[in-house]
Parts: C-alpha cells; structure tokens; sequence
C-alpha cells in the first residue's frame, strides 16, 4: 500500500510539473557557449578590402587558434558603409534566417532596427563574465546599451574627422601647412587648383555624402548644437545645418573633375596612385589610415584635423551582436567573446587603422598616426558620428538629399527643406 501510494504521489507530481509554465532566463542571463564549440559560425560585416580585409583577416585567425573546431564563414557583402550588407541582413532577419553575427555601428541605429523590434539578445551575461564593465570606457558601455542592457560588443573606435592629403600634391603647389579653418582651406584650394591639382576628393554616392556632410555641420556647431539636431532639441531648420550645406556645395568646386562618375572606393584607390584627377585632400574617418598602410603609402600622406575641429573627437565603434534564434549561437558567443577581448581587438585594430576599445590595448603594436588618436580620444570632446545618433532609413535619406543636391538641383534651401522632413519621417526627437 504505502509502494502504491508513493507511486502514485510521483505521478501526480510529475503531472503537476508538466502542467507548470516552463521558466526561461531573460536573454541577457543566459549561459556561455560550449566548452569545445564545433561546426559553422556565419558573420556578416562589411570588410571586403584594404586594411578593412587585413584587419578581419587578422582577428579570424585568432578566432581559429582559440576555436580550431568551428569553420569561420567570413560573409562579408562589399559596399560603401554596408548598403549593400543592411539589405541581404534585412531580408534574413524579416525572414527568421539570421547570421550568426553581424556588423552594426554601435548606437541608436542598432537599437531602432533591431533591439526594439526584439531581434537581438541582451549581452549582460558575456560583459560580466569577460570582465567588459572593466574595461570598456563608460562613453562605450552607454553608446552599445538599451535601457542599461548592452547588445552588440565593439571591436574598435574610428576617428571620424580626419583630414588626410598627398605631400607631393601640397609640395606641387607651395603649400607648407594645412590649413585649420575653412577660409585657409579655399586659399590653398585656389592654389591648388593654378597648379591644376584637384583640391577634394568626391564621390557620386550617398554613403559618402552623409559622411563629408557630417564634417562640415560639425565644423559650423558646437557639441550641444550637434547633438541636438539628433535628439529633437535642436530643429533642422538651425542656420547652421544651412551654413554646412553651403560650405558643402562650394568645397565640392574644387573636386575632382570626373567625381560624379566614381564611387567612394575609386576615389579612395586613386588617393594612393597618380592620376590626372588624384585629390590632394581625402575627408575621411581614420579607416582610410588602414588603406593607406594596406597600400604601403605611409610615408606620402599627411594628416591632421579638418578645418574647425580642433578639440573634436567624432567616433564610431564598429560592433557585433547576437540575434535571436541564431543557428550556431555557442559559435556566436565564441566569435563575440574574441571580438571583446584583447589579443582579438590588437590584432584587429593596427591593420584596421582604429584604436581598441579596451583600456588595456598593448600600445607598443600602434604607430604614430594611432596613438595620436589614442591621445586625443582621452583628452577632446567626444561626439558620435550621425551613424550613432539616428536610425539608418535618417541616414540613408541624409546621404541622398545631400548627394542630390551636389550632383543636381544645387539648392540649398530645398536640401534644408528635405531635411526638415527626413528628420520628421525618422521620428527624431520623439
């Protein structure tokens, strides 16, 4: 009687157990990858050549030392700031067919397509056990996390606001400096021009309008200004977002003459070669730094802050998260767990022409040009670049309007005009 009746007990407490809701940790807290990750792990990014290429090349070959077991599957999708990566993504995402891991620009943008819609996994449980709290900078930690949970792992910190030019070129036309503010800049553009040397380097490509856009109106604000045009303190009809749009318009009179019919990447090859229509100025983010050195031109090129920056530090952090019903999700935390740590960020960054988000980067591996940024993301102004601030549909319509008006209309009240309406559309300052 008393075996029948224990019997009986366990049967109805496996009923009872059945009939409970099964309880799950929120994403955040859920455990780390296997201790002998096998198979595939699938990552999306953008890097498909220059130091962009040697530099993932570089932190693959740490992720195989660490996990020989897992086949890295370097799905890297070229074009100018990953255009053409955000639309295979999207359409793996919308169809429940994620990668493993993708690259994002660390910010609101990440957090506008794919954390509210509850793509992503929260990565609370990877930054505690990787010690990352430690020794992320906390401007980092805020700009990768949402309502306090972080949700992608930076591999690096780009300058954005670098003004690179040819030695020779300046050498050319008897310029001993680079100019500091925008005045010195058409002064020497004028020079350059009677030695029949393109002063700017342009593209047809809304990718890289945004970009040179982003470092005029940066040039024309203060932070506070800069800053609120993003956060909906600041409208889009400020006299500055029209006083950058100018400066835009008549920088791009010095520019290449063939600029409308090149991309981005052309401008940036021709940079390192010698053609009738090689700019002597490149406005760029310091991942052309690794271009340079991929092509082996240290020593041809200068750098130094673009006009009216002086004491700015705009960044971006080129960063990887985990979304939801990853395939291989222990080979995920394994790519994110290389990503984050120190022999995969010094081995990434040299090549990559960034600097290491970690405090504890080995800065015997940098050169000059590396830690002078080093130097100066201690002591200027931070500011995120538009890409942090702003949903991409804003950036994608930034880079058009801008583009638009360059290579067309050329009117700069009805640039502003759009954009007015652009920052409407994307819900800025709601």
């Amino acid at each position: 009687m008393k075996r029948y009746c224990l019997v009986l007990l366990i049967i109805v407490s496996l009923a009872l157990a059945a009939c409970q809701p099964v309880a799950t940790e929120p994403a955040g807290d859920m455990s780390m990858e296997a201790a002998d990750p096998s198979g595939t792990v699938e990552v999306f990014s953008w890097w498909s050549g220059g130091g962009e290429l040697a530099g993932l090349n570089a932190i693959i070959e740490v992720f195989n030392a660490r996990y020989p077991g897992v086949e890295f599957d370097n799905a890297a999708i070229g074009g100018g700031d990953g255009v053409n990566m955000r639309t295979v993504l999207e359409t793996r995402m919308l169809g429940g067919e994620p990668p493993d891991s993708f690259q994002v620009w660390a910010g609101v943008g990440v957090v506008e397509d794919h954390v509210v819609p509850g793509r992503m996994e929260g990565l609370d449980f990877l930054f505690a056990e990787e010690g990352l709290y430690d020794v992320f900078p906390q401007s980092v930690l805020d700009n990768v996390s949402y309502e306090g949970t972080p949700y992608v792992v930076p591999v690096n910190i780009h300058r954005q606001n670098i003004m690179w030019y040819r030695l020779d070129r300046f050498e050319a036309a008897g310029i001993t400096e680079p100019p500091t503010n925008w005045d010195e800049f058409f002064v020497v553009a004028e020079q350059l021009k009677e030695a029949g040397i393109p002063a700017i380097g342009g593209a047809s490509l809304g990718a890289l309008a945004f970009h040179t856009y982003n470092y005029f109106l940066n040039s024309v604000t203060d932070g506070e200004t800069y800053l609120g045009l993003f956060d909906g303190s600041v409208g889009w009809d400020a006299p500055e977002v029209a006083e950058a749009l100018t400066l835009h318009m008549r920088a791009m009179e010095y520019a290449s003459g063939d600029w409308l019919e090149v991309g981005w990447g052309d401008q940036v090859e021709r940079f390192a070669a010698d053609y009738d229509e090689t700019p002597a100025i490149i406005l760029m983010g310091d991942w052309f730094w690794g271009f340079i050195k991929s092509e082996g031109i240290e020593e041809m090129v200068g750098w130094a802050d673009i006009p009216n920056h002086q004491g700015k530090y705009v960044w971006v952090a080129d960063s990887f998260g985990l979304p939801k019903n990853a395939p291989n999700r222990d080979n995920a935390i394994a790519w994110l767990k290389v990503v984050a740590s120190k022999d995969g960020q010094d081995a990434f960054n040299p090549l990559k022409g960034s600097i290491p988000v970690r405090t504890d980067g080995d800065v015997s591996l940098y050169d000059e040009y590396l830690r002078e940024s080093m130097d100066a993301w201690q002591t200027h102004e931070l500011l995120p670049f538009i890409g942090g601030l702003v949903r991409q549909s804003f950036v994608t319509d930034l880079g058009n309007i801008v583009n638009n008006m360059l290579t067309g209309h050329g009117d700069v009240a009805r640039a502003q005009e759009e954009l007015i309406q652009a920052a409407k559309d994307s819900g800025i300052g709601e």
